[in-house]
């Protein structure tokens, strides 16, 4: 799927491992839905978002293995991919399908395995809708969110579903739906509601906080890729 590989998406998924603030936007709502829309904000989920928000702020860094599914259902459409992020305060780095994309805050290097090609780019995080540097306070601004769901799973944890609906009505995404295991106070999964119908769903499968990154990790090392095609596009 072509379209995860881009900034935008990777802050994305920046938003769904290490934080609970995540980057949509409010569809003309539905007569059903509307009653549903959250007026004030739910001080109990706004509590939890909180909770978790610090957990993570205090990681000096992070490993993420997570499988993203992206579905079209008028279209009957359903691709599932598997990937593994590293972030390390503003740097990161993204493994999924084929595809290594890496930013050490300054550059970005896009490289595709298929094509034995790196496209080479000035990170710019004003170009995109929410900043890296944001992530772990955006959502105590331009959004509404309430606890939608609680129940237990199979080893007693208690898993919590927040909905959050944006106060801009702009842009692409009317939806946002936020699980969170609360006993471990781990994010676990996030499904993001495209206004063309299209669902994006990031779970979590594994997460390891605090593992030795060196820089490195961050820059791109054309020696290790023989043969590289490099594009430069700064």
């Amino acid at each position: 799927i072509n379209d995860i590989c881009t900034v935008k998406n990777i802050i994305i998924l920046l938003v769904v491992v290490f934080s609970t603030t995540l980057h949509a936007q409010k569809a003309p709502a539905k007569k059903q839905a509307a009653a549903t829309t959250p007026t004030a904000q739910d001080k109990n989920a706004e509590k939890l978002l909180d909770q978790i928000s610090k957990r993570y702020k205090a990681f000096k860094s992070i490993k993420a293995d997570f499988t993203y599914t992206i579905e079209n259902k008028s279209e009957k459409q359903t691709e599932k991919q598997k990937g593994t992020l590293y972030v390390k305060a503003n740097k990161f780095r993204l493994e999924i399908s084929g595809q290594v994309i890496i930013c050490d805050n300054v550059n970005v290097w896009s490289y595709s395995k298929e094509l034995n090609e790196v496209q080479v780019n000035k990170y710019n995080p004003k170009g995109n809708a929410i900043r890296i540097e944001d992530i772990f306070t955006m959502y105590n601004k331009g959004f509404l969110y309430k606890i939608e769901d609680k129940k237990k799973d199979g080893n007693g944890h208690e898993i919590v579903t927040i909905e959050l609906t944006p106060k801009d009505k702009k842009q692409n995404y009317f939806k946002i739906k936020l699980t969170i295991d609360k006993t471990n106070e781990s994010i676990l999964k996030t499904i993001v509601y495209d206004k063309n119908g299209t669902i994006h769903t990031y779970s979590i499968n594994n997460q390891v906080p605090n593992i030795n990154l060196k820089e490195s990790f961050f820059t791109f090392n054309k020696t290790e890729y023989p043969g590289v095609e490099v594009i430069d596009l700064r």
